[in-house]
């Protein structure tokens, strides 16, 4: 008797990569993973913004605009999944976009575009720097 390839169907989850045929041979899709359980197995994992994205698009959204925005706004118009923006990243956009926050009386912080280097950039940046809020209650150590 010979031996020769036999090619048999299976299935390959997109989450952990493992591989499995099923048992009884059977049609239909399986619900989970046999290996990490996962009941997405069949559904590609989303790709993360990296910076630079993340960064053309705040540029593009706060140049079409032409005027101050708040954050809901940015997100809504450019189509960013994410609730909050990253810290890190908003802080690298104030150098390299010339990014400025500003918090308005009512709280609220608008973002608009400035001009990049110059002393004239650093004077509106700590002019207009979002401060953190004053606390309501003080500690009854004080």
């Amino acid at each position: 008797m010979a031996r020769v390839p036999i090619t048999v169907m299976g299935f390959r989850c997109d989450r952990c990569e493992h591989e499995w045929i099923p048992r009884g041979g059977s049609e239909e899709e399986p619900r989970l993973c046999p290996k990490c359980h996962s009941a997405y197995w069949n559904v590609p994992k989303k790709a993360k913004m990296d910076y630079e994205h993340f960064k053309a698009k705040i540029a593009a959204t706060l140049k079409s605009a032409r005027k101050p925005l708040t954050w809901t706004e940015i997100r809504t118009e450019a189509s960013l999944p994410q609730l909050f923006p990253n810290n890190q990243w908003v802080h690298r956009l104030e150098g390299d976009i010339g990014l400025s926050r500003k918090r308005e009386s009512d709280g609220t912080i608008h973002w608009q575009l400035g001009t990049v280097g110059g002393n004239d950039a650093k004077t509106a940046e700590t002019a207009n720097k979002v401060r953190p809020r004053a606390r309501s209650k003080q500690s009854a150590v004080e």
